[in-house]
């Protein structure tokens, strides 16, 4: 059984993760498994960073399950309140009789592919696998961007990329988390290597140039972070085949867990259909937290909100992707060993 739930793990930790550090820590049981977060989740101001954990976390679950299910065991989830020095998650196994998803055999090849895509567009057989990787979620449902909708989201897009280089704690939250310590063809266990960031060789220079905030600064009153936050997200999900939103039906904290479940999902048929496919989440997790607490202004949540409620009346976006046909990515991140998720409890 522990060769078992180790093995579980190994694929939980395979999951997405919004700049590739896991928000949680695990500890083996006899029968199961139980999920400890790390201090900074478990002691985050402002929904931003408690959304992108929830999502990642999300992802977490379902793989883990889907694992599970291939080893011929059932993974019974008890979510609990998100609280320092107390578990997080509490998973306990069981045998199981049900038919192993296949959606566990892309686990380890699943990845973000950021080059440009190209079509043929989606078949409708593939549309349709894709619809029905997301149905079981409950509280989901996938939106798929075409005609007025998709112009109005690449509107929403741009925005909210562009806000990421204008207000400098996002400007800090995207830099941070890239390893320019490392060349550009190389990978990284932990953070993005930039490499996987899939920049055209001429304007490397000087994207890692205005990692320096006094620089950025100085090059937004000349409109700069326009640019970027047109090459960094309106480009790329205007010249992909597919756009595409997961919305949720439940409140913020479920809801960020089950639409990180259906992102794992989809991403997974993805994989298996050989579709590239790019997670663009700033356009609807920016709508959740203000200026005053690393967010985006008031101004751009106002127009996130009202922009998205157009799109997807009553419902909650929390996820926006692209998808298409690709080359396979320059580089791809890796993930750290197993061990460095392990932690005792806090009381042995």
């Amino acid at each position: 059984m522990r060769d078992a739930l180790l093995d579980i793990v190994r694929s939980g930790i395979l999951a997405p993760s919004a700049d590739n550090e896991h928000v949680f820590r695990f500890e083996l049981l006899s029968k199961g498994i139980r999920l400890w977060p790390t201090p900074a989740f478990a002691t985050a101001t402002g929904d931003l960073p408690r959304v992108l954990g929830l999502l990642s976390m999300g992802a977490v679950l379902e793989n883990m399950q889907l694992r599970a299910g291939q080893l011929g065991l059932k993974l019974d989830a008890r979510w609990l309140p998100i609280t320092e020095g107390q578990p997080l998650l509490d998973l306990q196994a069981s045998s199981s009789l049900f038919a192993p998803e296949d959606l566990a055999n892309a686990i380890p090849e699943r990845h973000t592919n950021r080059r440009m895509y190209h079509g043929p567009g989606l078949t409708e057989v593939e549309s349709a696998a894709l619809n029905e990787a997301v149905a079981p979620v409950q509280g989901t449902r996938l939106v798929w961007l075409q005609g007025a909708q998709r112009r109005q989201a690449l509107k929403l897009i741009w925005a909210a990329e562009s806000e990421r280089f204008l207000r400098q704690q996002l400007h800090h939250d995207i830099y941070s988390s890239i390893r320019f310590d490392t060349s550009w063809t190389d990978s990284t266990e932990w953070s993005l290597p930039p490499g996987a960031l899939e920049i055209e060789m001429p304007m490397r220079p000087f994207f890692k140039a205005l990692r320096h905030w006094p620089l950025m600064r100085w090059l937004n009153w000349l409109g700069v972070h326009r640019l970027v936050g047109l090459r960094a997200g309106w480009l790329p999900a205007w010249q992909a085949p597919a756009l595409g939103v997961l919305v949720t039906s439940l409140p913020l904290t479920p809801g960020a867990v089950a639409v990180g479940r259906a992102l794992e999902r989809l991403w997974l048929r993805c994989s298996l259909l050989e579709l590239a496919f790019q997670p663009l989440a700033a356009s609807a997790v920016l709508m959740q937290t203000s200026c005053s607490e690393g967010g985006a202004s008031g101004q751009l949540r106002a127009t996130l909100a009202q922009g998205w409620q157009g799109i997807a009346p009553g419902s909650l976006p929390l996820m926006v992707f692209r998808l298409g046909r690709a080359a396979r990515p320059s580089v791809r991140s890796g993930r750290r060993p197993v061990a460095d998720y392990a932690v005792l409890r806090p009381d042995s």
